[in-house]
């Protein structure tokens, strides 16, 4: 029970593939989470955005949620 660290700090992983940033994060104690839970990750596209953010302290075995280049970022409501 004194293994784990209060908090972890949230690496960024924008630019990094799934499959890199799913290692990170299993590594930190961290889950990866796809914003598409009805899609599997995608292993080989590039991370555009993550919440939370770079930096940002967070408790073990919290999801680190992310979008793909290839995916609507949060807000964006496609202005075509």
């Amino acid at each position: 029970m004194g293994d784990r660290p209060p908090s972890i700090e949230v690496p960024d992983v924008v630019g990094m593939t799934g499959r890199e940033a799913r290692a990170l994060c299993r590594g930190l104690g961290l889950f990866l989470g796809y914003f598409n839970m009805d899609q599997q990750l995608p292993q080989t596209m590039v991370i555009a955005y993550q919440e939370p953010p770079p930096g940002t302290s967070a408790a073990p075995a919290t999801a680190v949620r992310i979008w793909t280049t290839l995916d609507p970022l949060p807000g964006d409501r496609g202005s075509q």
